[in-house]
Formats: C-alpha cells, sequence, structure tokens
C-alpha cells in the first residue's frame, strides 16, 4: 500500500520538522513530514513501513523563473544566452539549448550547487566561452513523469503545462521560490505493509484513523480536518441516493430510460448522472494520483480512483450513450455469468476469451466490464461523454480473485474487492463522487437518480442493512487473555473509542463495544478487542510468561494425526524432512523419462507463476527431492535421506470433472492436457481429496496427500570400524516402507513392476517404472474397503539415464507413496489377532547343525523344510514353541565341492507343559536331520 502523507493530511494533521535551505544566499525555511515520529508508531501498530519516498527532496534549489531575455549564443547556432529572473531582482546567465526556451516563460531553475536525479551536480561554468549560471530543467531532468504535450522540445513550460495549472498572475509572486513546493508535488510516501485481515488499511482514511488512535496516546498533537468531504457541498445527500437506490429499478437520465439487471445474486446499484464535462483533472488531483504511481485520464475517472485511494471504495463509470441496445431510448447493464469463450477488449487494449466463471457486466450486445477487475474499452468515458452511468456492485471476493488471476490483470479495484470492502459505505462512496466531479465543473452535473438492480425474479438486489457487531468488553478481559496487567481499564476504552469503536456502559467495568463497519471483517470477540489496545500501546510490553498447564491438541484435518505419526517414523528411519513450495516444471516429465505429461495426472497450471521456471502445481514429489540431492551433492554431501510429505494437486475435481478449461494455455500444454488420460493407478485424481470447508467439493482440484523419500550415497561409510562402505539396496526401501505401512496398522505386498503393459501376475504396469532402474523397481499394493488390491505406491533405484538429467553421480532410491489409499484402508475391517505375552516357566533348548547342501537351495527353502518336519512332533510329543531357525555360516570354497555349500544353522524352542529330557531333544534333532538329508539331499558335517 502506497500512502501519501499529503493525502492523509486532508483528514487528519500531521507533526512537520522544519529545515533551512540557502537558496541564491537566502535562508529558506522548508517544512517536511516527521517521520521519526509517523513511522514507528505505524509499525508499532502492525504496519511495517517498507520504504520510504520523498518527492522533491535534495531538489529545494530548483526554482521558478522566468526569461526576461534570449539572444542567440555567438560561438554556437544551437544556443541561446537567457537572462533568467530567479527571484528578488537577481538575473542568472544561462546558456540553454532547447528549442521552447523564450522570453517570458516560465521555467524550472536549477541553481548552482544542485544535484539533480541523473546525478548531475549544476555547476556554474563557461560554455563556448561564455559563463552560464544555472540550468534550465525538462521534466525528466527532474525525475518527473514525461509528457510530450507539456515538455515541447526542451525545457519545462511550467505554465503552460497542465500538470502545473498555475497561471502567470501566481507565477510572478513565486519567482525563486522551489518549484516542487510551488506546485504542490512535494510529499512523503510511505510503503506499508498491510496485513490481509485489514483491508480498511488500503485507503487513506484508514491510515488516518489509525495515525488518530497512535497521535492520542502518545500526546501528539493533531487536529481532524473536518472539511475534506466533497459530498457536503452540494444537494445530494447519502441518504437521498440510498432512498432512490431502494425505491427505484429505472430511471430517465435527459430522455434515456436506464435500468439493470442482476443474474449473479451480486449487491448492486447505479447512479446516473447528465451534463458532465470531460476534461484533463485539476491539478492537485493529477499531481496526487501521479506520486502515487498512476496515470491521470480524465476528471471523471480519475474521481473514481480519487474515491478507491480515499475511502478504499471501487466504483466503475460507463458511457450511458454507447451502451448497446435495441431502442436508443432505452437502455440497460446486465450482471452476468460470460458465454465461453465470449470475448471481451479491456480498457488496457487486450482482447480476452472469458469462460464460464467469469463475471461480468455487459449490455444487450456484449461484455462491457469484467466484474471487480476492469472496465471495457467500448464504453469507456471519453472527450465527448454527456451522460454516465456509474456502478457500485459488492462482487464475490472468490470470483474477483479468480477472474484477476486467470486474467493476469490485477487493478486497485480487484484488489480492495478480494480483500474485502466496507459496503456499508457504498452510498456515502456514490455522495462523495459526485460532490467530487461537482465541486470541479463550471457548469454542474445533473443528478439523475439512482436505481438498483433487479433480479430474476424482479426483486432488488440490493444491500441496505448492515447488522453491528456488539461485543461485552469488562475490566478482566486484559488480565484473562495477556496473563499481566498492561494499561488501566480506562485507557484501555480510550484506545478502542480512538479507533472508531463506539461504547456504552452495560455495568461497572463492563461496556458494550460496537465494532465500526469498516472493522468487520475482523473483529469478531473479547480477544480481538484486546489485541486491538495492545497493538497501539506496543506488544513489546506484553511480559514473556511461559505456559504452565498442559494443552490438548485439536486436529483441524482430521488426518494431520496420521500424516504427523508417518513422518516421525520416517524421521525414527533417519530421513530428514525438506519442505518445499508446491511447484513443479514442465521438462520434469520429460527428465524423469514418463510416457507423457499426463502420466500421473493432469497438473494444475498457474497463470502468474512466483517461480518463473516452475509453472505447475506439482502431482508428484520426485522431481523436488531429485534437485535436493542434486544440492547437496553440490555442497559437498555425498550421502543422506530425505522425506517430503505434502499435498499434490490435479486439475480434476473428485467427480472427474476438469476444473481449470484453459488450464496450461498460457505455457502452451493445453494441447497435451486435452489428450486422454491414461489409467494412473494411485496417480489417478479418485485416488485423493478435494480439501474444503465448503458444502460441496466439487469444482475443486483433487489434492492428494503423498509421502516421498530418497536415500542416495552410501548407507554407511568407510571407517577405523568398517573396512569397507556400505551400499543401499533396494531392500532396504522396502524394508522402509514396509515399516511406515506397518507403523499406521496396514499390511502391504510387493510386486515387481514394468514400464510396458502385459497380461503377467508376476509384473505390473506402472508410469513411473520408466524412471527406475530395469531390475530394481518394485511396487506396492494394499487392500481397499472393498478388499481389491489397488496400487499405494512404488520404489526403486533411479535410472542412469534419470540420474545424468539430474546430475547425480552416486546411487541413488527412491519411494512414493499415496497417503489417502493408505488412511482409507485403515478403515477397513480388520482381523485382529490377540497376543498374550505368557513368563517362561521351561527352559529354552537349542542346537547348532551343518549340513552340506546343494548350491541352489535357497535359505528360504532350509527354513520352511526345518519348520514343517518339526511342527507334528511339537505338537504331538514335544509341545513348544519355535523360536528361531537362524543361519550363522555358509562356506563354499576349499574341502567343498563344486555346486556344493556349507550351512551351518541354529534352532531354538521354548516347551511350553514340561522340561525336555535328552530323548525329547535326540527326537528332535533326528527329525531335523531326516528331513534335510531327504528333502534338500544335505549331508550331514561333523
Amino acid at each position: 500500500m502506497l500512502a501519501s502523507l499529503k493525502f492523509v493530511e486532508k483528514f487528519i494533521s500531521l507533526p512537520k520538522v522544519t529545515k533551512n535551505i540557502n537558496i541564491n544566499g537566502i535562508p529558506t525555511a522548508i517544512s517536511s513530514y516527521d517521520i521519526e515520529k509517523i513511522n514507528p508508531l505505524l509499525t508499532r501498530q502492525g504496519f511495517e513501513v517498507d520504504s520510504v519516498i520523498k518527492k522533491g527532496e535534495g531538489l529545494e534549489t530548483v526554482v521558478v523563473g522566468r526569461i526576461e531575455k534570449t539572444e542567440p549564443h555567438p560561438n554556437a547556432s544551437k544556443l541561446q544566452i537567457c537572462q533568467v529572473n530567479v527571484g528578488n531582482n537577481i538575473i542568472n546567465q544561462i546558456i540553454c539549448g532547447a528549442k521552447n526556451a523564450r522570453q517570458g516563460l516560465y521555467v524550472a531553475v536549477a541553481l548552482p550547487s544542485t544535484k539533480l536525479p541523473n546525478n548531475l551536480e549544476i555547476k556554474s561554468s563557461k560554455i563556448r566561452d561564455i559563463e552560464s549560471n544555472g540550468m534550465l530543467c525538462s521534466r525528466e531532468e527532474l525525475g518527473l513523469p514525461i509528457k510530450a504535450d507539456t515538455d515541447g522540445d526542451g525545457i519545462w513550460e511550467i505554465e503552460e503545462d497542465s500538470q502545473g495549472g498555475v497561471s502567470s498572475s501566481v507565477l510572478i509572486h513565486q519567482l525563486g521560490k522551489p518549484i516542487f513546493e510551488v506546485l504542490g508535488i512535494s510529499d512523503t510516501i510511505l510503503e506499508l505493509s498491510v496485513t490481509p485481515n485489514r483491508p480498511d488499511m488500503l485507503c487513506h482514511e484508514g491510515v488516518s484513523k489509525e495515525l488518530k488512535a497512535a497521535f492520542t496516546y502518545a500526546n501528539i498533537p493533531f487536529k481532524l480536518n473536518e472539511d475534506n468531504s466533497y459530498s457536503n457541498k452540494i444537494s445530494i445527500t447519502e441518504e437521498k441516493i440510498k432512498n432512490d437506490a431502494i425505491n427505484h429499478s429505472s430511471v430517465n437520465c435527459a430522455g434515456i430510460s436506464f435500468s439493470a439487471e442482476n443474474h449473479l445474486g451480486t449487491p448492486a446499484f447505479f447512479m446516473l448522472i447528465d451534463s458532465t464535462q470531460v476534461k484533463p483533472s485539476p491539478a492537485w488531483l493529477r499531481i496526487l494520483l501521479e506520486n502515487l504511481g498512476q496515470n491521470s485520464i480524465n476528471n471523471i475517472v480519475d474521481a473514481s480512483n480519487y474515491i478507491l485511494l480515499a475511502h478504499g471504495q471501487p466504483s466503475h463509470a460507463f458511457d450511458l450513450e454507447k451502451l448497446s441496445s435495441q431502442d436508443p431510448k432505452s437502455k440497460k447493464l446486465i450482471l452476468r455469468k460470460a458465454k465461453q469463450g465470449e470475448k471481451f477488449t479491456g480498457l488496457d487494449g487486450k482482447e480476452r476469451e472469458l469462460n464460464d466463471t467469469d463475471e461480468i457486466i455487459s449490455d444487450i450486445e456484449g461484455t462491457q466490464g469484467l466484474l471487480g477487475v476492469l472496465g471495457g474499452e467500448h464504453s469507456k468515458v471519453t472527450e465527448t461523454t454527456k451522460k454516465i452511468v456509474v456502478e457500485f456492485a459488492n462482487p464475490n471476493p472468490v470470483s474477483v480473485r479468480r477472474s484477476s488471476r486467470r486474467h493476469a490483470r490485477q487493478t486497485d479495484a480487484s484488489f480492495m474487492f478480494e480483500k474485502g470492502i466496507d459496503a456499508s459505505a457504498r452510498y456515502q462512496a456514490a455522495a462523495e463522487y459526485l460532490g467530487l466531479i461537482s465541486s470541479e465543473q463550471s457548469i454542474k452535473p445533473i443528478y439523475c437518480g439512482t436505481v438498483h438492480s433487479q433480479n430474476l425474479n424482479k426483486k432488488p438486489e440490493i444491500k441496505t442493512e448492515f447488522p453491528k457487531i456488539e461485543i461485552e468488553f469488562n475490566s478482566l478481559a486484559q488480565e484473562k487473555i495477556l496473563g499481566a496487567h498492561i494499561i488501566d481499564f480506562d485507557k484501555q476504552l480510550n484506545i478502542l473509542k480512538s479507533l472508531g469503536f463506539e461504547l456504552s456502559s452495560i455495568a461497572s467495568q463492563a461496556f458494550k463495544v460496537t465494532v465500526p463497519s469498516w472493522r468487520s471483517h475482523d473483529i469478531v470477540g473479547e480477544a480481538d478487542l484486546v489485541e486491538e489496545f495492545i497493538r497501539v500501546v506496543g506488544i513489546d510490553n506484553v511480559p514473556s510468561t511461559p505456559m504452565i498447564s498442559p494443552t490438548n491438541v485439536s486436529y483441524d484435518d482430521p488426518h494431520y494425526k496420521y500424516l504427523e505419526k508417518i513422518s516421525a517414523r520416517c524421521t525414527s528411519l533417519g530421513y530428514n524432512e525438506v519442505i518445499s513450495l508446491h511447484f513443479m516444471r514442465t521438462d520434469d516429465y520429460e527428465k524423469l523419462g514418463l510416457k507423457s505429461i499426463l502420466s500421473l495426472g493432469e497438473p494444475v497450471a498457474l497463470l502468474n507463476p512466483i517461480i518463473g521456471d516452475e509453472p505447475l502445481l506439482h502431482n508428484t514429489l520426485i522431481p523436488d527431492l531429485l534437485r535436493k540431492v542434486t544440492r547437496n551433492l553440490g555442497y559437498g554431501t555425498k550421502s543422506g535421506q530425505l522425506f517430503h510429505s505434502c499435498r499434490t494437486f490435479q486439475n480434476y475435481d473428485v467427480s472427474g470433472k476438469r476444473v481449470f478449461v484453459q488450464n496450461g494455455e498460457s505455457i502452451g500444454l493445453q494441447k497435451e492436457f486435452n489428450q486422454k488420460i491414461e489409467d494412473n493407478l494411485e496417480y489417478h485424481y479418485s485416488q485423493g481429496y478435494a480439501y474444503s470447508r465448503e458444502k460441496t467439493q466439487e469444482g475443486r482440484p483433487v489434492e492428494t496427500p503423498r509421502l516421498a523419500g530418497v536415500v542416495f550415497g552410501n548407507k554407511t561409510e568407510k571407517t577405523w570400524q568398517n573396512s569397507s562402505e556400505t551400499n543401499w539396496s533396494l531392500h532396504d526401501i522396502i524394508a522402509h516402507v514396509t515399516d511406515l505401512v506397518t507403523s499406521l496398522g496396514s499390511e502391504i505386498s510387493v510386486v515387481k513392476i514394468s514400464d510396458t503393459i502385459d497380461n503377467s501376475t508376476e509384473c505390473k504396469f506402472h508410469p513411473f517404472a520408466k524412471a527406475l532402474h530395469p531390475g530394481r523397481r518394485v511396487g506396492f499394493y494394499i487392500l481397499d474397503e472393498n478388499n481389491q488390491s489397488i496400487s499405494l505406491g512404488w520404489a526403486g533405484e533411479l535410472h542412469p539415464k534419470t540420474m545424468r538429467n539430474y546430475d547425480i553421480d552416486v546411487s541413488c532410491f527412491v519411494f512414493e507413496i499415496n497417503i489417502a489409499v493408505l488412511i482409507r484402508s485403515l478403515s477397513k475391517p480388520k482381523n485382529v489377532k490377540r497376543r498374550v505375552a505368557i513368563t517362561q516357566r521351561f527352559p529354552t533348548i537349542s542346537r547348532d547343525f551343518a549340513f552340506l547342501i546343494d548350491d541352489s537351495v535357497t535359505a528360504k527353502e532350509l527354513n520352511e523344510v526345518v519348520i514343517k518336519s518339526l511342527e507334528p512332533l511339537i505338537i504331538n510329543e514335544t509341545p513348544a514353541l519355535i523360536q528361531a531357525v537362524n543361519i550363522f555360516d555358509i562356506y563354499k570354497g576349499k574341502n567343498i565341492a563344486e555346486n556344493k555349500k556349507s550351512v551351518a544353522f541354529h534352532i531354538s524352542l521354548e516347551p511350553t507343559e514340561r522340561t525336555f529330557n535328552d530323548k525329547d531333544i535326540q527326537k528332535i534333532t533326528n527329525t531335523v536331520i531326516k528331513a534335510v538329508t531327504s528333502e534338500l539331499r544335505g549331508e550331514l558335517r561333523g
């Protein structure tokens, strides 16, 4: 928010400081705003001053002058010798090369010792042997916007410049005085950081209200400038406009009947004015807009901008006679949804294609304005305009924001509507608008009347009742909320009064506080009132108090506890969590080797991406993790474990309807997005959520919580304890994912995956398989609530090509799982096995065996044979629990035949009914030997 202190002073006087400047050898007092007092107060109350711009600072020695005489330079045909009156009967001889320098011209003179904005320092010097004492300046040289029609061929012609607007009869008495002061250009502009909950601070009246409270508490003298309203200069009052808006559905304006239809349910009224004189705005208004970075258009348009900057009330004026209609004596504006593909040319001259979610104002032929965002070229106010219709609508902030972002056009009006306007002040804004244009015209415009818009049932679509928020506030609130006594209760009440709150006593030390309309967006309870006075006092006066009572966390998101638990488990497995923005690049799909950009579901494209080369909302977390691996490697970290738990997004709602029809058009991806989407397994939109507090999730992009992890480099490094480093393996990643899923009480199955579709039951297709090493990639499957096996995620080692694409030169394993699928599986009824721990009563027996067996026999086969052989024995003869069957040695080499190996394993059993004797132990030993020798052709060693 840019705040002009000169503008703020229209509402409240501000403290000033004075400094003396030497002009033509005479000390001259120059006053400026005391920002050393103002800025700390605004910052303390929550509005940081990001920068300060002082218009005219350092240019006090640029003064008003008049050329008394000119003559050609004897040594240069393109130069003139000008005798310039710079005040106090002082004539400076100045050499000038501007073609428009002439006798009698009032000019801006930079006296010697002046340093211009382009760092040129003016000194007395000789130009082609002729002495020159100063410089005649153009607007550009003084850092002012260039105006071709007023700058002429060179120097600034002050009297003729419509920006100055000061006649010669005035300028003759201002010779030698600082030109920025004479023309009213001097100003101090503050760039304020305004929090989203304070839209009232996006206008100068709002800033003045905050400063009023600050000055009151800080005992800084000030006075309110009551005579700042233009509406008190005309007979048309706010109440008159409001009554007309309530009672009239049509009005006759100089022979033209006007009405308005409303198909949007948006409150709106329209004021009609005849006999307008469209001309350049007065100097003070143009200078004000220019200082705040805006262009002056004409007095009608500038009046709208003034009301917006002054009071935070947007409006838009249409040329009534330019509106299309079947009958030229009957005009109509319609608030409606745009038609898909409808064209609209805005005031910026750009043609836009609308879609059916845009809200517009139209006549019977086409769009005349993008509601709350931008007016139309066709019906704009020009010099020929005589009759205008001024729109005061309250569009839906969400609709305004969507249209503004979609069409890449954010205006001051759209920004105000997005944040929230004070709807109760709309009628006063209309009166102010009428008063402003009336006060600046020699022939007073004629107020024709005001009409409401009508809905499809012919009922008024207008808002006239504004309920007040009332809060009970007592002297105990401070201690209860802040935990300390900061200021007395009467001082609290005085601060609230100074901020515009109304107070009425309801009991001893208790008041009913009525919230002002401009604060109805963020003040709802007692704690907010405490925050109000503590902002003014200073939050640094609140003592630090430790919390001594236990607190219970209440999760807004019911899934949050699962996300927290699985993230904590990930951390316990050695992973470090990363936090990133939700964006990805368009070439990430190509780098991963995926079949198409739609392989993982259609991403959402951003119209105005924060990061230029990342225009998509991510639908997978892998690319961002891989870039972080690359960055770690670049910083010398050659191994590590990273994970990211985050939402991903798709351009489909939960019912399978595309949300943004023009998605990706601005970055050339519309053609790709229009392709048919393949089966996306856990990346399909049906496997996510649409997080929303609204009643329906239709029309909102699916947001799917995912967990992704990456391990890179070595699992353990070579140290004095380890003779060599240990590498990560696919089995490590499978174990990690299994552990994560088990920690939430679910189970998964592991299946090989492929990047081609076939009918094999042992290998399933997955789009991400293309990015992984062909022999080291698996998919994870889980049973859903219907006992159907669905894809949960995948894991694998990166393909060498993928690693090259991301500049990774060490071994790298990755995984990604869909948390939404996992959480859904938790609701499925499970067969829970009850396990009872019994204290061991009998001593465990254990035996070691060593067999010579075929090299092809696996550990799994050996384990199964041993356990299967013992089961009948321990059930019928020697009741026991098998505690372990562990292989502890495998040997191949000297004295071992080819295709054979020596395997030593250990078994242990826990008796359950009696202590085993030697006979029992021998039965167990014989059973194991017999099973291994007969079924695996093993030979007992030793």
